[in-house]
């Protein structure tokens, strides 16, 4: 007699990856690089960090699927998110920069595991103290705005911006993620030559203003901010 062979389980889910990646002038960023903004500042920048909160995407039906809670970007590694979703199409991203009241405030690192990106280990340097909490981006090396071709880079950049000011929350434009026939890929870019620019969003020039400790240069650290949300675009 015949025997029916026994029917395969069909997937539910599909896995999809999400790489976050600097450029300048649609280029890979590269750290310690020298760059000239739109401003004739010449920049380097040996430090690049700043906090995604609750990685989410937003299926065409409206349900939401978070991939991560807490990420620590550093812009001198590679900065990846894999995770798995419920098969279907997804529509929008989103995340905020920084690190939302709840979680800022009055909170003490080590109540993390030491994996976790707001735990002592993993907030090595992006951590104030308990009553001011983390430090959300920061941008640090050095700049030359005098203008003379060649000259060195004397002049410190310390942009640390933390603080409920600090805090944004970036939605994508409108895509079509069709993850019902398998896996894929998505990259989030941060243009960093639109975060120094005087066409897009707020002037940040460096010649005027190149540190913040947030209290000490709100309105820095709040301009820098506001373009990097501005600076960010998804390609799939």
């Amino acid at each position: 007699s015949c025997k029916n062979e026994p029917e395969q389980p069909v997937a539910i889910t599909a896995d999809v990856n999400v790489s976050f990646n600097a450029l300048w002038d649609n280029q890979p960023f590269v750290m310690q690089q020298v760059y000239m903004d739109d401003f004739g500042n010449r920049l380097r920048a040996d430090k690049l960090m700043n906090y995604l909160a609750f990685v989410t995407l937003v299926a065409e039906d409206g349900t939401e699927t978070q991939l991560k809670d807490f990420m620590l970007l550093d812009f001198s590694e590679n900065n990846e998110i894999s995770a798995t979703l419920p098969k279907g199409k997804y529509t929008q991203l989103k995340f905020g920069v920084g690190v939302p009241r709840d979680y800022n405030k009055d909170q003490d690192p080590a109540q993390y595991p030491s994996s976790h990106a707001l735990s002592v280990a993993g907030s090595q340097g992006m951590f104030w103290v308990w009553n001011t909490g983390y430090i959300f981006a920061k941008f640090e090396g050095k700049c030359d705005t005098t203008g003379t071709a060649g000259a060195e880079l004397l002049t410190p950049i310390a942009i640390h911006a933390g603080d409920e000011i600090s805090y944004r929350e970036f939605v994508s434009a409108p895509f079509v993620l069709d993850l019902t026939s398998g896996s894929k890929s998505m990259r989030v870019n941060l243009h960093i030559d639109e975060i120094f620019s005087p066409v897009n969003g707020n002037d940040v020039d460096l010649a005027q203003d190149a540190i913040t400790h947030t209290s000490t240069n709100p309105e820095l650290a709040a301009d820098f901010m506001d373009n990097y949300i501005a600076a960010l675009t998804v390609d799939l």
